[in-house]
């Protein structure tokens, strides 16, 4: 009997996986990652699902909570990036490699990276899953000799002169330009290098 046969058996539909938290925050990262993160509805994400938007609120709490966790997964992903990266470096060696890890992270999740370096949602548990990003670039601008005082406004120095550079590439600004490399090494190299002069100049009094 040839499957064309009006004898044939009907052909047996995929079910459908069960949805679960995970599930959902998982197809709105991807959603996220094609479309953008202001594009993120739960209108969008129960037609991604195939399912009711009623349905998505037996999951996840709302929009905001949705968005919230993406920020702090972002960060998360991030982090474990960053630390893999920085084992067995430190100094400006260090710091050439996280900021190589940043840029990379940036490249392959862009709609996440700029959704990760808004305003975070919920304040302590994107600031507890970027301790260890923190911490990783702290480790490196320790070792280039900071004192202790400086070693948080430093860090925020350096990262705030990557993702400069960085949220830049990934929004299409720099067009047609071909050798980012040569500029990023640039950017590098000023920010390493002014956390090593850092480094080396005595602590100004103050009072």
């Amino acid at each position: 009997m040839s499957p064309s046969s009006p004898d044939a058996a009907p052909p047996v539909r995929a079910r459908r996986p069960r949805l679960d938290h995970e599930s959902v925050v998982v197809a709105a990262e991807g959603l996220v990652d094609r479309e953008g993160y202001d594009a993120l509805t739960m209108t969008l994400l129960a037609a991604e699902l195939e399912t009711r938007v009623s349905s998505l609120y037996n999951h996840v709490a709302n929009l905001e909570d949705l968005r919230a966790e993406i920020q702090v997964r972002a960060m998360q992903l991030l982090g474990n990036q960053v630390r893999s990266a920085a084992m067995g470096h430190a100094g400006p060696d260090g710091l050439r490699v996280l900021s190589h890890s940043l840029r990379g992270f940036a490249r392959d999740y862009p709609h996440r990276y700029a959704a990760m370096t808004r305003a975070p949602i919920d304040r302590d548990a994107f600031f507890a899953a970027a301790a260890g990003t923190i911490e990783a670039l702290a480790v490196m601008v320790r070792s280039t000799g900071l004192p202790e005082e400086r070693i948080l406004l430093t860090g925020m120095a350096v990262f705030s002169a990557l993702h400069g550079f960085v949220s830049l590439e990934v929004s299409g600004y720099f067009g047609g330009v071909d050798d980012l490399d040569t500029v990023f090494a640039q950017v590098i190299r000023g920010a390493v290098t002014a956390a090593v002069l850092e480094g080396s100049e005595p602590v100004a009094a103050t009072g």
